[in-house]
């Protein structure tokens, strides 16, 4: 019982650990730096009026 609970709560962690961002939400702003050397902060960028999307994938 207590390696199903174990599990169990394991589970429950990780779906909130991927949880995403639904459209409408707003979310912190942060900032990178591109391959040329030119920061860049999402506030910013969508302030401009440019779209901002975001892809993490694995390699491969």
């Amino acid at each position: 019982m207590k390696k199903f609970s174990f599990i169990a709560l394991l589970l429950i962690l990780s779906v909130s650990a991927f949880a995403q961002y639904q459209v409408g939400d707003t979310v912190d702003d942060f900032s990178w730096t591109d391959n040329t050397g030119t920061d860049h902060t999402i506030y910013e960028l969508t302030a401009s009026g440019k779209a901002i999307v975001f892809f993490w994938g694995g390699s491969g």
